[in-house]
C-alpha cells in the first residue's frame, strides 16, 4: 500500500515537474511572445492586411459607427483587453516579429526605428517573468520602465517609441508607452484625464487604479473612472472608460486593505484617499 501511494506520489510530482519544465523550455528570449500573442493578430477584413483584432478600423464595414461598434462588442463580452489596441504601424510590426508572426502591410515602417522599439520592449520582457507575475507586479513593472524616461513637453514626445527608445516623454508619450508594454503583458489598461492631460489607468486584480508618471509616483490611486469627461447641454458625459465601468456594473471599491501589499492614507479633493506604494524598479 505503501509502495502503491509513493508511485502515485512521485507520479504526480513527474506531472507537474514535466509541466513546469515544458513551460519554461517554450519560453524564447529572442521571441519571448511567441506562443502567447497570436490570437491578437488579423487580417483586417477592409484593408486586408495584418491588423490588432480589437482595432476598431477592422469593424468599419459592421456598422457606420465603426468605433461604437467596437466599443459595445467589449462591454458585451466583459472583456477590457479590447479596450487597448494597437494602431501604430511600427509598435504592430515591433510585437510581430517578437511573436515570430508573419504579417502584411507592415512592410514600410521605419526598419531602424522598429528594429530599436522591438529591442526596447523584449528587454523590458525578458527582465522578470511577466507570464506568472500578478496584475500588481505587471502594473509596478511598466511604471518603473515607463519613468526611466525623463518629463518633456514638446512636439515629437508624446509617441511610445520616444519614452522607450529615446528617453523622453510628456503624457501622452507615457500613457502610450504604458498602452504598448500592457498589452504585451495581457494587462488591461486605458487611460484618463483632461483635454491637456492624460495618464494611465491599469485594471490591477480587478480595481481600476490610476498612476502618473509625469511626476514619478511610487504609488498608484484609485481611479475616478466616473468624474465626468465633459458636460453637454447641462449632462454629464463620461469618458470610454467609464462608460465602459458603468456598462459592466463596476464599482470603486471602498476600501482596499489587504488587497495590495503596501497602503497608506493620504488626501484627494478633501478626502481621505488610499496610496498604493511600490518601489521603482531600477532599469
Amino acid at each position: 500500500m505503501k509502495n502503491k501511494l509513493l508511485l502515485a506520489v512521485m507520479s504526480v510530482m513527474l506531472v507537474i515537474g514535466t509541466a513546469l519544465t515544458s513551460f519554461a523550455d517554450t519560453y524564447d528570449p529572442q521571441y519571448p511572445l511567441k506562443g502567447y500573442m497570436e490570437p491578437w493578430f488579423v487580417t483586417s477584413p477592409v484593408t486586408g492586411e495584418t491588423a490588432w483584432k480589437s482595432d476598431p478600423d477592422n469593424f468599419f464595414y459592421e456598422s457606420n459607427n465603426h468605433r461604437q461598434y467596437a466599443f459595445d462588442l467589449a462591454v458585451r463580452n466583459r472583456d477590457p483587453l479590447s479596450l487597448n489596441y494597437i494602431g501604430d504601424g511600427t509598435e504592430l510590426a515591433a510585437i510581430a516579429k517578437l511573436t515570430y508572426y508573419p504579417t502584411t502591410g507592415l512592410e514600410g515602417v521605419n526598419q531602424e526605428k522598429l528594429e530599436r522599439l522591438t529591442i526596447e520592449i523584449r528587454n523590458f520582457l525578458n527582465s522578470f517573468d511577466w507570464r506568472s507575475s500578478s496584475d500588481y507586479e505587471k502594473a509596478v513593472q511598466i511604471a518603473s520602465r515607463i519613468t526611466k524616461a525623463d518629463y518633456l513637453d514638446q512636439e515629437g514626445t508624446q509617441y511610445s517609441y520616444s519614452c522607450l527608445v529615446e528617453g523622453k516623454a510628456n503624457c501622452n508619450g507615457y500613457t502610450n508607452a504604458s498602452r504598448l508594454l500592457a498589452a504585451c503583458v495581457g494587462l488591461p489598461i486605458d487611460e484618463l484625464g483632461s483635454v491637456s492631460h492624460t495618464y494611465p489607468v491599469f485594471l490591477v486584480d480587478n480595481v481600476w487604479l490610476s498612476y502618473e508618471p509625469t511626476s514619478k509616483d511610487n504609488y498608484f490611486t484609485l481611479a475616478e473612472v466616473y468624474a465626468p469627461a465633459f458636460y453637454l447641454a447641462g449632462e454629464t458625459h463620461l469618458t470610454p472608460l467609464g462608460e465602459f465601468c458603468e456598462a459592466t456594473g463596476y464599482e470603486i471599491p471602498t476600501s482596499v486593505e489587504g488587497k495590495f501589499p503596501n497602503i497608506t492614507y493620504g488626501i484627494i479633493h478633501g478626502e481621505q484617499a488610499p496610496f498604493i506604494k511600490f518601489n521603482l524598479i531600477g532599469y
